[in-house]
């Protein structure tokens, strides 16, 4: 008679961390892998109950990839029911890996569903090896694991904090009732609560909202409260370099600002200098610092010098100084950002694209998988979902591009070296490029020996693009967009002028209205710019002004002038 003591040696082990932890990791899965599998298993009750209450303190220890690693060897030796319904019940992703890998009978597959987190009879409905048993119950289940909803109180609220309808009529005056979403100006199909429709409900709510009580300080009162900022102030950090007190001025301004940490853009924070000098411990003199917002917004100069402790020589903090700083120590006043929007410089306004690009490409990606079922077998109803998820994510995409292309412009950034640009091949293929989107089609007279331009050839294409684009998105679907392109001369070379004439929709409006980002005129176009046609203008003007050229808003047309390059020139630039 041999005895086995593996099982002992592996439940008598002392907590371990590190590589002991993932090897009895590992013994623990293997043990249930090769002992407890279905139909003849030779593991009793409390030996798996052991194990798996091993795994769960081992789970901890160890990371999602070393997790999943573990299933991945396992492969399809995972025929451990105990086991699977562990690994279903972790992450989704191990629970993904587990089990389109775990191999058991039908009729242990419905015992075990129940078990299971939705997410994991999601990914079991994506099996085509599952016998019927098991497909009648996931069919079984599909009324509770299709519907998006939580059972998460955090998620609604607590109802200890909620007002009462009792309360509410105690105190009418303590509580604004509630201001209700404007409903949608154009009938939504069935089913469709997307993006497009969803930011037209926050703008109109927005723009709807009350103004608050406490009005916006008179031009004299910001006067009178920067007046009354102090312009110098001490200051004392601790040995982090994080400002713990000073003598005068708005301590919430200032305490907790770091001398150790260089201010990124957009931050408070000291330069190079500063942050150079708390590195080594020494003292510095005139160090710039930035403050952002507030009475004490700003650049400062601060001076200090650091002290230690008496008896044990370890470095306490500094004690300083800090004053505005002089006039010759400033070139000038930073001017705002032609292209700031909502309050952000152009560099803000860049980092705020890409940061909101990078989760649009995600729900992009999942939404082209679950369109092309690339994991396995989707719902109509959820194909049709992600196929109109992409549609406005993409719209959403060219919108951000918009947004970085105005904010590279502004800057003078991405304008790469003029060339000779044919004027009627770039309008004549743009043109083209959208005729299928015009239903009453584009018709653009193209006068015949038209002079070349100097341009950046990706930039005029993308400034004729967005004029056209622009057009035929407030244009109505029975008018067509006309225009003409032909040379002017004058003094200098001429010019080269595209005139589109305004559609129907915005005949009579002011060039103010048209140029506000924020005027939406009085109908809903379904396909006009995201960010508005006051936006679009706007770029198109400044791609335009990139290459000497402009657009000029006339009562009856659009028209937009780019410096024509003549014969004599030409030669000279080829010589």
């Amino acid at each position: 008679m041999r005895f086995n003591d593996l099982m002992q040696t592996v439940l008598a082990a002392e907590g371990h961390s590190g590589l002991g932890s993932v090897t009895l990791w590992r013994q623990c899965v293997d043990l249930l892998a090769q002992r407890d599998v279905a139909d003849r298993s030779t593991m009793p009750q409390s030996e798996q109950d052991a194990l798996l209450e091993r795994l769960s303190v081992l789970q901890s220890q160890l990371s999602e990839t070393q997790r999943i690693a573990t299933v991945v060897e396992l492969g399809g030796r995972l025929r451990s029911p105990s086991l699977v319904r562990f690994f279903a019940n972790d992450r989704p992703a191990i629970a993904a890996a587990a089990l389109t890998r775990a191999q058991l009978p039908d009729s242990v597959w419905v015992a075990l569903l129940p078990q299971f987190t939705p997410t994991a009879r999601g990914v079991l409905r994506g099996r085509r090896d599952i016998g019927p048993e098991t497909r009648r119950g996931l069919e079984a289940f599909g009324s509770h694991d299709l519907v998006l909803t939580t059972s998460r109180q955090d998620m609604i609220g607590d109802s200890d904090m909620l007002l009462t309808a009792e309360m509410t009529a105690a105190d009418p005056v303590a509580v604004e009732p509630p201001i209700p979403l404007a409903a949608p100006s154009r009938p939504l199909a069935g089913g469709e609560y997307q993006i497009r429709n969803l930011v037209d409900r926050i703008a109109q709510f927005t723009s709807g909202r009350k103004a608050p009580d406490t009005a916006a300080p008179a031009p004299q009162d910001r006067e009178a409260a920067e007046a009354a900022a102090p312009r110098n102030f001490a200051f004392e950090t601790d040995s982090a370099g994080v400002i713990l007190w000073i003598d005068q001025g708005p301590r919430a301004a200032l305490i907790g600002l770091s001398l150790g940490d260089v201010a990124l853009e957009g931050g408070s924070g000291p330069d190079g200098h500063v942050a150079g000098a708390f590195a080594r411990r020494s003292g510095f003199q005139n160090g710039r610092f930035t403050i952002v917002g507030g009475a004490m917004g700003g650049e400062w100069r601060l001076s200090a010098t650091p002290f230690f402790d008496a008896r044990s020589g370890r470095f306490e903090g500094y004690r300083g100084q800090a004053r505005r700083p002089y006039l010759h120590e400033v070139a000038s006043e930073p001017k705002p950002s032609a292209m700031a929007i909502a309050g952000l410089s152009t560099d803000s306004l860049r980092q705020l694209v890409h940061e909101l690009r990078t989760p649009l490409n995600a729900i992009l990606g999942f939404a082209e998988i679950i369109e092309q079922e690339l994991f396995g077998p989707a719902g109509v109803e959820y194909r049709e979902m992600a196929g109109k998820i992409a549609i406005d994510a993409r719209h959403l995409l060219a919108a951000f591009d918009d947004l970085d292309l105005a904010a590279r412009v502004s800057r003078g950034d991405g304008v790469n070296t003029p060339q000779l640009v044919d004027p009627a091949l770039l309008v004549t293929q743009v043109a083209t490029r959208f005729r299928d989107q015009a239903s009453a089609g584009i018709d653009i007279a193209m006068a015949p020996g038209l002079p070349q331009v100097r341009i950046d050839p990706v930039q005029g294409e993308r400034m004729v693009q967005h004029l056209l684009r622009t057009l035929l998105s407030v244009a109505p679907d029975t008018e067509a967009v006309v225009g003409a392109c032909w040379f002017q001369p004058d003094a200098g070379s001429g010019q080269v002028l595209l005139a589109v004439d305004r559609p129907s929709t915005l005949i009579g409006m002011e060039e103010t209205q048209l140029l506000d980002p924020s005027y939406n005129g009085e109908g809903d176009w379904a396909d006009g710019p995201l960010l508005g046609l006051g936006f679009s203008l706007r770029l198109i003007r400044g791609l335009a002004a990139t290459c000497g050229g402009s657009l000029t808003i006339d009562p009856r047309r659009l028209v937009l002038a780019i410096p024509a390059v003549t014969a004599m020139a030409e030669v000279a630039d080829q010589a």
